[in-house]
């Protein structure tokens, strides 16, 4: 019998540590917000639309309750939709293999709706410039608090260059952006990342709590982490 080749080729040896290390729940959501933004910025004529009814704006308070979840998946920024991608490609990935799928979309979904509720609450007390275009941004802050909380002191090889304990690297880009709202005046982006902040402590130290008393099983029941990060290879243990 012949045998025919692959109608999927294996991707080329030179993307393989970008591919090897994607999970197939962040893989998905990189390629929806990938799909989302060219959208945005190829389809000029729906902006005005995505900017009503997607993102956090003003209608929120008009009764479109939707927009916290849904300003989730568009950023109107290139550097923001970057970032994130990068983001979810090396920590996201991780945190989903250590403590489970059903825990990061919950980390991820609760994190940035509740700093968006927040951001909304504040920009309308302070009168800030709605809509936000922050996406996923703030869902991030509360990935990258809970790679803290889980891999604490042990090194994470950052871009196989520089070696850092990983929760002294968290609180540095964190501070930074906290930083950078301050700058900025942008009171409702500050307390949404303070909020994202304390939803990745909470979360991360009573996921497995939250999940039993629904009746659900324990996300990190068979959780694992990884002795040192290095493009997303290493050698997992149990968690104690």
């Amino acid at each position: 019998m012949a045998n025919y080749p692959s109608r999927r080729p294996p991707p080329p040896n030179w993307m393989r540590p970008l591919t090897d290390r994607l999970t197939p729940t962040v893989q998905s959501i990189v390629i929806g917000l990938t799909l989302i933004y060219f959208f945005y910025v190829l389809v000029p004529p729906l902006t005005p639309w995505l900017a009503g009814h997607v993102l956090l704006g003003p209608g929120f308070w008009s009764g479109q309750l939707w927009q916290p979840a849904t300003a989730l998946a568009v950023n109107t920024h290139f550097s923001g939709w970057l970032f994130t991608l990068i983001g979810l490609w090396w920590v996201g990935s991780f945190i989903e293999r250590v403590r489970g799928r059903q825990f990061f979309l919950t980390l991820l979904i609760v994190s940035g709706v509740l700093a968006n509720l927040v951001a909304a609450v504040v920009a309308r007390a302070v009168g800030d410039v709605m809509p936000r275009s922050d996406g996923a941004g703030f869902a991030l802050t509360g990935v990258f608090v809970s790679f803290a909380r889980i891999y604490g002191a042990r090194p994470a090889q950052i871009w196989g260059a520089l070696s850092m304990r990983a929760d002294r690297f968290t609180w540095i880009l964190l501070g930074f952006s906290l930083l950078v709202a301050l700058l900025n005046q942008d009171w409702a982006g500050f307390a949404a990342e303070l909020t994202a902040i304390g939803a990745g402590v909470a979360i991360t130290a009573t996921g497995g709590d939250i999940w039993s008393r629904l009746g659900l099983s324990r996300p990190g029941a068979k959780a694992r982490k990884y002795q040192v990060l290095d493009g997303g290879k290493g050698r997992p243990t149990d968690l104690n």
